[in-house]
């Protein structure tokens, strides 16, 4: 839970600087939003299930599985349903980085 907030945060200052105030940093508009996806979206989850079914963390095996599930539907599968998402294998990679900061800091 420690890595939720600064995360949904980084990810809406981020969103605010690139939509509204039109600032863009290549690297962030590229990497940044796919690296905190699986931060915000697992520690998410964990939340639930921490106050509904008093889980404290999730396993390694549990993070890569969504993670690579998650992967694919993004990458895979959103491109091939519309136009407007494009796969990108460096996106996955970013998915996994982030997974492991979750992982570190679950």
């Amino acid at each position: 839970m420690r890595l939720l907030l600064p995360a949904l945060l980084l990810f809406l200052a981020h969103q605010l600087a690139q939509k509204v105030l039109h600032l863009h940093v290549a690297w962030a508009d590229d990497f940044l939003d796919p690296m905190l996806c699986m931060p915000i979206l697992l520690g998410g989850f964990l939340y639930e299930q921490r106050r509904w079914l008093g889980r404290q963390r999730f396993s390694l095996f549990e993070i890569l599985a969504i993670t690579a599930f998650l992967s694919v539907v993004f990458e895979c599968l959103f491109p091939i349903w519309s136009s407007g998402f494009t796969a990108d294998w460096r996106d996955v990679v970013c998915y996994f980085a982030g997974a492991l900061l979750f992982f570190l800091f679950q």
